[in-house]
């Protein structure tokens, strides 16, 4: 028997200790402006009963006591149970607001009801959602970056000020993950004159006809045979024509004096042509990327501008 109890004891004392080492987000809870100011009225008629010795303001004080005494229990209870599962952005262009998919729990045996998750020096912007038990919910978190390059994401705290507004509860997740922030797209949309690359070849789709010369055509695409037979110079015509490719260099942005100037124009110059379909390639300082139009040839380019610096230039 004793050996049992011994046993038994050893058992209850491992998952004690367990549970005490096991580490875990801390809520945190603090009365609002408008539970400072239930407070001090409920303090006022508090000495207001002990003057006028008033059983009824008493048992009105005993009640607004009880309120906020279940509100402190429900209000801790409704965030204790929700966890940050996962932090996710797509991309991120310096000074535009980019949305950050947050993933929320609900841990809890009972549904949490107005739940805010926003970053914890920046509580003006946030996103409010209802949580049933074991539910996850993806919430986009609005945020801005002031500068390029790689930025580790700000703490992540969820709150709630449910079911009376007297109180808040909050939890603060670190959120140990950079990402890199692109420049900002500013500028000028049109492309400089001296972008548009020669290709190799612009006769893609099929022929339809020959045409006379005009001077903005390329000589590349004159029909020389033809041009022979008929002695007047004729180009190929076809169904769909080529995009041309385009080259940007930092030489293109000469004009702008400022650097971080100079990088938000090469930055809306490159996604301005991915969108329009362009293969286009890049030069700037030690980098040299080659011609293509993919979305990871896009992400590489502004990867380059986003993490470029004064020694790359020289």
């Amino acid at each position: 028997m004793a050996s049992n109890a011994a046993v038994s004891g050893q058992g209850l004392y491992k998952k004690a200790r367990q549970f005490l080492s096991k580490k875990k987000t801390r809520t945190y809870i603090l009365p609002t402006g408008f539970g400072v100011a239930f407070g001090l009225m409920s303090l006022v008629l508090f000495f207001m009963a002990v003057g006028y010795s008033n059983n009824l303001i008493y048992i009105f004080f005993f009640f607004l006591i009880s309120v906020a005494f279940t509100g402190t229990f429900i209000t801790n209870k409704n965030v204790d149970g929700v966890d940050v599962i996962d932090v996710h952005i797509d991309e991120a262009f310096c000074d535009e607001t980019s949305a950050l998919s947050v993933t929320l729990k609900n841990n809890a045996k009972s549904p949490c009801f107005q739940i805010e998750s926003y970053f914890e020096k920046y509580p003006e912007t946030s996103s409010r959602t209802d949580l049933e038990p074991q539910e996850e919910d993806v919430v986009l978190v609005p945020f801005v970056f002031k500068k390029r390059g790689r930025h580790l994401l700000p703490r992540i705290a969820v709150q709630s000020t449910f079911p009376f507004s007297l109180l808040r509860a909050w939890r603060v997740f670190k959120t140990p993950r950079e990402i890199t922030v692109y420049p900002a797209r500013k500028g000028e949309e049109a492309f400089p004159q001296n972008s548009y690359a020669e290709t190799d070849s612009e006769n893609t789709g099929l022929f339809r006809e020959h045409r006379t010369y005009q001077s903005t055509d390329s000589l590349r695409r004159i029909d020389w045979k033809a041009t022979a037979r008929r002695q007047e110079l004729l180009v190929k015509n076809f169904e769909e024509s080529e995009k041309p490719s385009l080259h940007f260099s930092w030489k293109q942005t000469a004009h702008l004096h400022d650097e971080e100037a100079r990088i938000s124009q090469l930055c809306l110059w490159i996604d301005e042509a991915h969108k329009l379909g362009h293969s286009f390639s890049l030069e700037v300082g030690k980098h040299h990327i080659a011609k293509d139009q993919s979305s990871a040839h896009r992400k590489m380019c502004l990867e380059v501008l986003a993490h470029l610096s004064r020694e790359d230039l020289l």
